[in-house]
């Protein structure tokens, strides 16, 4: 059965913890903006979902955050980013970066969640605890009973514990060091990740993601 994120935002926002959730970032200037919060799942086709990437949550700097974790439309490339772009150099050497945009994953079957969707200008991790969670939990558990062989990919402690209360015996799961500068040489940085991700893929006769981006 395939998924459909709107009927699924339509039953999540009459819930008592979404309701509490928005009135909560009203109160001090949020980002990304309002219609880009849910830029991960608009025009995504779940029939070809292939890959889940879990990050933590939004860049919180104006102007950078799009919506989709690790991506940015900003010319500058953050630091995580550029981690990523060169733990990827590492596995593909042919692989070009000529956007900050992670669109092209997300057409290919690549949904980039943050466990929290928002955050607080300038103040990372201040949407914690908001509700988030539980709004991402539900879907998951939702794409779950739809779909298998999923490949699961968890960068840090914390998309690793967030995900703890999930029954993913029918996915696949990769775990890598999160790619901020503060963690990425303790295991980020030649964890293969990427190459991982199309290795499984390969596995299960789907096809491998083209990181290359546009």
């Amino acid at each position: 059965m395939t998924f459909n994120f709107d009927e699924f935002l339509k039953l999540e926002k009459e819930k008592d913890y979404f309701k509490i959730l928005e009135a909560k970032i009203q109160k001090t200037p949020y980002l990304p903006k309002k219609n880009e919060i849910f830029n991960a799942f608009k025009k995504f086709d779940f029939d070809n979902l292939k890959v889940i990437i879990i990050g933590q949550d939004p860049y919180a700097n104006e102007n950078v955050p799009d919506g989709l974790c690790f991506s940015t439309k900003s010319s500058i490339t953050p630091a995580s980013l550029r981690n990523i772009f060169n733990e990827i150099k590492s596995s593909y050497p042919n692989a070009t970066f000529k956007s900050n945009s992670l669109e092209s994953w997300k057409n290919q079957g690549v949904l980039l969640l943050n466990s929290i969707l928002t955050v607080e200008v300038k103040k990372p991790l201040s949407h914690a605890n908001f509700g988030w969670e539980t709004f991402n939990l539900n879907l998951l558990e939702k794409l779950n009973e739809n779909y298998a062989n999923i490949v699961y990919v968890l960068l840090g402690k914390n998309a690793q514990n967030f995900v703890q209360t999930l029954s993913l015996k029918n996915q696949i799961i990769l775990k890598a060091v999160h790619p901020s500068p503060l963690s990425a040489a303790r295991g980020f940085f030649g964890s293969n990740i990427f190459f991982l991700i199309n290795e499984s893929l390969k596995k299960i006769g789907k096809q491998e993601i083209d990181w290359s981006t546009e």
